[in-house]
This record gives structure tokens, sequence and C-alpha cells, in this order.
């Protein structure tokens, strides 16, 4: 059986990007990994392996010097290139905004993801899949995460969930999830160093740094890794089907009240969130230039006459292409021009 061990990084609050990553090890060679991994600690006079130990000035080892970081990294990561199959990550970076965005379709449509964490996990799954389809391998996937992991509710209801659709389990393979010790459980500690330089990695990338890509990250790093980011076109897709939404139940409402009610929406935002929400839908830039034109503020949604509000899902999913239980619709049921939504995937990959 294969089985994924996965953990995190990014997630502490001024991070810029949250990444997922781990690797893909064959059951029968955990436990050699493992015992490989713990007599290299040992000769070091460590335990565990956290990476964040030792970044300055708090890590307990940040005055390790660097050729004694060497000294113990490059036999693990001999070890991991040993006993592990592929290295497989996601890396995703969302704005305040976009971020507030997601919450909010995730209200109106429960199967995205909800967090950017659940997004890194679900692309790492896809491509644990991927890897098993390559290789001939038919048995279902596990996943082993460490259990102090910030969103543990939120990927146990979603991954089962996925796995009440027969389609979807067979499809990317979906055996079970479980969250261990990262002590008791050394394999997360080797999703742990290939998280912390993944995220590293794609830091440097996202804030257009000088710095060179670090030399611990490709010693890590081999051609048959599925190291990933989201792209931002995948998110934009999954993001507007909340949206989409709203703005089918304002599309019912009369023309003066529909346009009344987008200016208002669209006035209130900061010039960053429109351009935002242009990016997502292009045409409410001609909208907000008339809003402009007429002088036009608008009301909200909340103030619009009740008898003017059609809230009525029969009629509103219809309109983006989902059934009133969130499906997609199939073809002729609906708006053809967003039939081909999948809720579950596949997804895009950008290497």
């Amino acid at each position: 059986m294969l089985k994924v061990y996965l953990d995190e990084s990014g997630t502490h609050e001024a991070a810029l990007v949250t990444v997922v990553a781990g690797y893909a090890i064959q059951e029968t060679d955990v436990a050699l990994l493992e015992r490989e991994w713990l007599d290299t600690l040992a000769q070091h006079g460590l335990r565990e392996l956290h990476m964040r130990e030792f970044v300055p000035p708090y890590g307990k080892h940040a005055t390790w010097t660097d050729s004694d970081r060497r000294a113990l990294l490059e036999p693990l990561i001999a070890s991991i290139h040993k006993r592990s199959l592929v290295g497989i990550g996601a890396a995703l970076h969302l704005d305040e905004f976009m971020r507030a965005i997601q919450a909010r379709s995730h209200k109106k449509v429960p199967e995205l993801a909800e967090s950017a964490y659940e997004w890194c996990f679900r692309y790492c799954t896809a491509q644990a899949a991927a890897f098993a389809d390559k290789r001939d391998i038919d048995e279902a996937i596990d996943y082993v995460l460490d259990q102090g992991c910030i969103d543990r509710p939120c990927l146990e209801r979603a991954f089962n969930r996925s796995k009440e659709s027969a389609e979807i389990k067979r499809r990317f393979r979906l055996g079970e999830i479980a969250f261990r010790d990262s002590e008791a459980v050394p394999a997360l500690q080797c999703a742990d160093l290939l998280a912390y330089e993944m995220y590293k990695e794609a830091d440097r990338v996202i804030s257009d740094s000088h710095r060179k890509t670090r030399k611990s990250f490709l010693a890590l790093f081999r051609d048959e890794d599925r190291l990933v980011t989201v792209k931002p076109s995948a998110v934009k897709q999954q993001i507007t089907r909340g949206a989409n939404l709203i703005q089918a139940q304002v599309s019912l409402l009369p023309p003066k009240e529909r346009f009344q009610v987008t200016c208002y929406g669209l006035r209130s935002l900061t010039n960053e969130q429109r351009e935002i929400i242009f990016g997502l839908l292009p045409h409410y830039r001609e909208i907000y230039d008339r809003c402009l034109a007429t002088g036009e503020m608008g009301m909200r949604l909340a103030d619009v006459p009740p008898e003017l509000v059609i809230d009525d899902p029969k009629i509103i999913f219809p309109l983006i292409g989902l059934a009133p239980d969130g499906t997609p619709l199939k073809a002729g049921e609906g708006n053809e021009a967003t039939l081909n939504l999948d809720l579950h995937g596949p997804f895009d990959f950008e290497q």
C-alpha cells in the first residue's frame, strides 16, 4: 500500500504562501526509512527534526553552523531519496481579499475548498493519484498528517465527504486519513523538511527576492518529484462559483434594482478589490464605468424589497450550472457555458 506523509508550512500570520508537502512511501519501506532517520538524528544528539528549530533567533538549534547543518541534512536527504518514491507538494498564495472571497464562496458552495490549507491538500491527493496511475499502482492511498495541523477538522470533513462519492474515491484512490505525533512517526519529519524548504522557495519567488534558491532545497529536489504551485486561474474559477450565486440572484431583479445593487457592491470596494473583481468578471468594469457616469451609489441587496428578490435554489442554481445539491448539471439542464464545472477536480497544475 502507498502511504503519503504530509506536513504544512506557511500557516503563520505573516506568511505569503501556504504549503503542504511530503513523501509517498511504500508501506514496507516506512520502517526502514524511519530507522535510518532516527539513527542519523541520534548521531547528532537529536530525537526529532523540526526545521523551525534552526531558524534564528529563537530556534533551539539556531546557533548551529552551516557545516553542522549540512552534516545532519545530507544523510537525512540520502535516506529520503533511497526509501521514498516521490515528493509531493503544493503551494498557494491568496491575498487577504481573495481569502475573504474564498470563505464567503465556501458558505454558498460547501464543496469548495474551505481554506488555503485544504486547497494544497487537495492538490497533493491529485498528484499522488496521478503518480500511482503512472506507476500502475492499484491500491488505495492512505494519508498521514501531523496531529497538530491547524485545519484538521476541515481536512477530515472534506476527505470523508469526497469518499462518499464512489467515483471520486476511485478516481483519486482515497484510502484513509490519520493524524499522528511526528515524534512517534519520523516519516512526518521527512515531510516537515520538504514543506519547510518548499515554503522558503515559494516565498522567495512570490516576494521577488534577489536571494538564490537554497542549496538544501536543490539537494532535496528530484526531477520526478511533483512540487507544484496552484494556478491563480484555477483558484479564481473555483471562487467565482460562490460569487455566481449572488450574481444569479441579482440577475433576477428588475433592471433598475439590478443596476443599483451592482453599483453599490462595486463602489463599496477599494480600488485593489475592484481590480480583482474585474479580473474575475471582466464585464463588471463596464458596469462600474456606468455607475460613475450616472453618479449612482446604489442600494444593498438586503435593502431591496423582499417581493423583488427570488431566493429559490431551483431557479438560481441552474443559472450557474449546478443542481440544488451542489453537483454539476447534465447537458441541457442549465447554462451550457458552466456545465463543465467539476467540484472535486481534476485540477490544473503548474510546475
